[in-house]
């Protein structure tokens, strides 16, 4: 697809990937509406792009209130008109502890948030774009969706969400195929941003949040080098550019794929070293 006169909604797009994606597509000739739920950091992020002469609104938006993404379609209906692409790529913090610190809350915030919220999104633009027969949808997934490696024991809400993102993703290519909507899932590997666990461990409401050093222990050398926002958000704009379903910024990450395969999808087969 090309990006010139074409308006994008991005949730989560105050910081990391989803800002630098927004900033990239403005300079690309796209009218952009950054969602998110901070809305100072919304306005401050697209105050930036139109101080570099691009365009831009921001609208704060919480994905698990229907009305809130209602006023969010509807204030980038009455400012652009209709909405050409989705990218879903607001998450709730990835690191939720140990499995056995794991409150319940946590797995209900991780379903309202990364699955519930994706389909509140879709289900507001979809119609439109069924009606006209063109559109296209950004499910923002994980690395960790392809590739379990061990840090998934610590984030088990999260990532058991990035695995039904992928699952969606795969339902929604077939179900709009006939309608001339496109999908893509975009599977960011290890992303240098705010949400990435510090240098010790830390204990916050009963459950332990692990260190870097904890949090990598056992990942392959080719997956633990953290990249940055915009080389992610690079890659995934040249996915879209090229109508990919599998978007993913993790480098090798096909090569990688095809191992894991032959070996029977077992996630401990991707354990590195002795320690874990």
């Amino acid at each position: 697809m090309e990006f010139a006169n074409k308006t994008v909604v991005i949730t989560g797009a105050a910081t990391g990937i989803g800002r630098a994606t927004a900033e990239k597509l403005t300079r690309l000739g796209s009218r952009v509406a950054i969602a998110d739920l901070n809305g100072v950091k919304a306005e401050e992020a697209a105050a930036s792009i139109r101080a570099g002469n691009g365009e831009a609104i921001a609208v704060r938006c919480d994905v698990t209130r229907d009305e809130e993404v209602g006023a969010l379609i509807n204030a980038v209906s009455a400012k652009y008109g209709r909405v050409d692409v989705l990218i879903n790529n607001a998450s709730m913090p990835p690191i939720a502890g140990r499995i056995e610190d794991i409150p319940f809350e946590s797995w209900v915030t991780a379903l309202q948030v990364n699955v519930l919220g994706y389909v509140r999104m879709i289900r507001a633009v979809l119609p439109a774009m069924i009606e006209r027969g063109s559109g296209y949808l950004v499910n923002t997934a994980s690395s960790l969706a392809i590739l379990p490696d061990p840090p998934t024991r610590f984030q088990i809400p999260y990532t058991t969400t990035k695995g039904a993102q992928l699952g969606m993703s795969y339902g929604l290519a077939h179900a709009l195929r006939a309608h001339g909507v496109r999908v893509s899932v975009f599977c960011p590997g290890l992303t240098a941003t705010s949400d990435r666990p510090g240098g010790q461990s830390v204990t916050t409401s009963g459950t332990t949040i692990p260190s870097l050093a904890e949090f990598l222990d056992g990942v392959d050398s080719r997956r633990n080098k953290p990249a940055t926002a915009e080389f992610a958000a690079s890659v995934l704009i040249e996915g879209m550019r090229q109508e990919k379903f599998l978007i993913s910024s993790q480098v090798g990450y096909e090569e990688q794929i095809v191992e894991f395969a032959q070996a029977g999808l077992d996630p401990l087969a991707l354990i590195v070293g002795t320690d874990t």
